[in-house]
């Protein structure tokens, strides 16, 4: 029996898993060619990323620029960071941890699945999950950009904040992220699947 997806109870994450592993066609990944959004579900549109390096952040880790921002993020953090990086739009640990995540995907050119838990404000903590996927461009088999779907399983907060104000002040709790099997999108053999917790800064 094949087993499912470590995220097989999320629609969203599962529809855009099997799209990204129809394209693969026996390749590590799909050529960004390869992909178009509007061949996905529209209600998962807003859901949607696209990112690319973006040079190193100056922490010992690698920025990641937004190429394409579904509106589902813009309305959750307030504005549309489409060009931006993460290092122009994040602070401190948060920053870290997702800087980590794209360069996991990235160099190792497969699938990431990650959660984690930020505050939004002083009433309490809301969970996001994570798909993200390596795309090549032009060069089968050499990563050049990470196609993402992003949910949020709480209620949209009354009070959104920016990604820089929340990240600013520590208010990123703790996640965790694993590098999965291009295949099975089951976790890869030797990883610690705990959660990471980060100091408050």
């Amino acid at each position: 029996m094949t087993p499912q997806p470590i995220f097989a109870d999320q629609p969203a994450l599962t529809t855009v898993a099997a799209y990204w592993q129809s394209r693969r066609r026996g390749r590590l990944m799909p050529d960004r060619a390869d992909i178009d959004p509007l061949d996905l579900p529209p209600s998962l549109w807003p859901n949607l990323l696209i990112t690319e390096p973006a040079g190193p952040d100056g922490h010992g880790g690698e920025n990641w620029r937004y190429r394409l921002v579904g509106s589902a993020h813009v309305e959750r953090y307030t504005y549309d960071f489409t060009g931006k990086t993460t290092g122009e739009i994040m602070h401190g640990s948060y920053r870290d941890y997702m800087n980590r995540i794209y360069a996991t995907a990235f160099h190792q050119r497969v699938p990431v699945y990650s959660e984690s838990v930020f505050r939004w404000d002083v009433e309490g903590y809301a969970a996001t999950r994570r798909l993200m996927l390596p795309l090549s461009q032009g060069e089968t088999n050499k990563p050049a950009m990470i196609f993402s779907v992003q949910v949020w399983p709480s209620e949209r907060p009354a009070r959104p904040r920016s990604i820089s104000e929340i990240s600013k002040h520590g208010e990123f709790r703790d996640g965790f992220f694993l590098a999965l099997d291009r295949d099975s999108f089951q976790p890869l053999p030797q990883q610690e699947a705990t959660p990471i917790s980060w100091p408050q800064h």
